[in-house]
């Protein structure tokens, strides 16, 4: 095996993560996780009526639903596993989906899986309210990821006005949580320090998602993007790395 040492590995690495965000692989990744989730929770909701139908027929017989159990739950597990590194892949931050997200597709797989079941046993009575219930959730949960979708869309429209509206300044970082040294990165609020326009010091913070390689400290640089119009509305700034100029920097850091 050949070795080389004239690269910085980290730089190599940043490369590496940087070639796979938005990429098809990834994507390919996201759908796969998906369909494991939809199918596992299908499976385990469908089980559940499954030991129902047994006790109603009077089977002797093991139930399939032993079956769709022990094969839903990894389905599930694995799923998560798969669809969080493909969507950090895609996106290139800690914890981020790009489409409806991992939630609202395990619970249209248990609606579906629970459908199956209730409309397989005998009498059904009243456990249609469950299925109802779970739909209901499902439901509720695609709408609440649309809206967070679409509130992400406008502010990316404002902050595609911003580029060419707005003003850029150097900016410090005052304070940023510190993480444990086992953690990968960090979700939390960092604090910035910036002078507008008009010589007047303004802080701002903002949430936003770090890998550790990429975690700055208390006192580095950074940079801001603000409307000079109305420097005081924190919801049109943002806050990126020490030489942002364009939307993708000033993206990076925001969850």
């Amino acid at each position: 095996m050949k070795y080389n040492n004239t690269k910085d590995p980290i730089e190599m690495r940043k490369q590496g993560i940087a070639k796979q965000k938005g990429s098809m692989s990834s994507l390919l990744g996201i759908l796969i996780g998906h369909i494991m989730i939809l199918l596992g929770g299908i499976l385990i909701a469908r089980s559940m009526f499954g030991f129902l139908e047994q006790e109603m027929t009077n089977s002797n017989e093991p139930p399939l639903a032993i079956f769709s159990m022990v094969a839903g739950l990894p389905l599930i597990i694995f799923g998560f596993f798969v669809h969080t590194g493909a969507s950090r892949r895609f996106t290139g931050k800690l914890l981020s989906s790009p489409g409806i997200g991992s939630g609202p597709v395990l619970f249209i797989g248990f609606a579906i899986g629970a459908w199956w079941g209730v409309l397989s046993l005998p009498v059904l009575g009243s456990l249609w309210i469950i299925p109802s219930v779970l739909s209901l959730i499902a439901g509720l949960l695609l709408l609440a990821s649309i809206l967070v979708r679409r509130r992400r869309s406008v502010r990316y429209d404002v902050l595609t006005r911003m580029i060419k509206e707005g003003k850029i300044a150097a900016a410090l970082i005052t304070d940023i949580p510190e993480i444990d040294p086992s953690s990968g990165g960090l979700i939390g609020t960092i604090t910035v320090k910036f002078t507008d326009i008009a010589g007047v010091d303004r802080w701002v913070q903002k949430t936003g998602q770090w890998k550790r390689l990429d975690l700055p400290k208390t006192g580095d640089a950074a940079t801001v993007l603000y409307d000079p119009q109305y420097p005081e509305n924190n919801s049109r700034i943002w806050v990126g790395p020490a030489g942002s100029t364009t939307i993708a920097d000033f993206t990076l850091w925001h969850s």
